[in-house]
């Protein structure tokens, strides 16, 4: 293995726990979904999830193009502005700690790309 090949695979190292994490974000949002007593809630819920996939998607171009994690960081975003907005109208404070674990996720997905690109503590 070249010096070279160690490098990129360090840096798909870096990227391992934000795979980890939107794994369990999509889980804690299947969870809330199931959960969730209002029905017209669940375009808003896709929404998410769709998200959350592009997050994933976009990671798979941060390897090859440090410049892709800027639109990582813009979905991230959207996801955390869906996720406020679904916390805000929910109805039962049992479901606030999936809130939480999604958020949580989307902050360990963001560090994750940050040390993948030289950006990270």
């Amino acid at each position: 293995m070249t010096h070279e090949n160690e490098h990129e695979n360090d840096h798909e190292d870096h990227l391992a726990p934000a795979y980890v994490a939107l794994d369990e974000a999509e889980v804690a949002l299947a969870d809330l979904e199931a959960r969730c007593c209002k029905p017209e809630r669940s375009p808003r819920m896709q929404a998410l999830a769709d998200t959350l996939a592009e997050v994933r998607s976009g990671l798979e171009n941060v390897n090859s193009d440090h410049a892709a994690a800027d639109q990582v960081y813009d979905t991230l975003g959207d996801a955390g502005s869906q996720i406020g907005w679904l916390q805000v109208g929910c109805c039962a404070p049992n479901r606030l700690p999936l809130y939480h674990t999604l958020l949580e996720n989307l902050t360990v997905t963001q560090r994750a790309v940050k040390k993948a690109t030289g950006g990270g503590h």
